[in-house]
């Protein structure tokens, strides 16, 4: 599938690499098909990338490379809606946010992206554990860093 994006312009993803979200993602119910793109050579973080709006992308993080002991929970219901069946298929992503000024980024610990790597469905999912924030502080950069790491030429 050839798709037009404006980060990364013109992109072919296989059929076999798109991640479906039956009901999109919070405050985002238009995001139902989406794939995974690198960023840079930083392993674990990658760009979530709209297949169906071509603006709509956002960075992303493997949570357990923040936070080691990082542990989630997920309930039946979202294993079901997931059709996950064993926690070994399952890949977790955190969304990342870049402050205003663009010095300092964030990750949502409290709301990760669970995706089943079987089937390729995903759903974010809310963790009932007041261990973890919305506002996980991931660092603090210049903006010129920031904006030079952020560039898809890095990719």
């Amino acid at each position: 599938m050839r798709v037009p994006t404006v980060r990364f312009g013109d992109i072919d993803i296989p059929d076999e690499h798109i991640i479906h979200f039956p009901a999109g993602i919070f405050g985002f119910p238009q995001l139902r098909r989406c794939c995974l793109l690198p960023q840079g050579p930083a392993a674990g973080v990658r760009w979530l990338q709209s297949l169906d709006d071509p603006t709509l992308v956002f960075l992303t993080v493997e949570p357990h490379l923040l936070l080691p002991e990082y542990e989630l929970e997920i309930a039946d219901a979202d294993a079901l809606a997931l059709a996950l069946t064993h926690p070994r298929h399952a890949a977790v992503l955190t969304l990342v946010t870049i402050s205003e000024d663009g010095t300092a980024a964030t990750t949502n610990l409290l709301a990760p992206i669970i995706i089943n790597t079987q089937t390729r469905r995903a759903r974010q999912v809310i963790l009932e554990n007041d261990r973890y924030t919305t506002k996980h502080l991931v660092a603090y950069h210049t903006e010129d860093e920031l904006n030079a790491s952020l560039d898809p030429q890095n990719r």
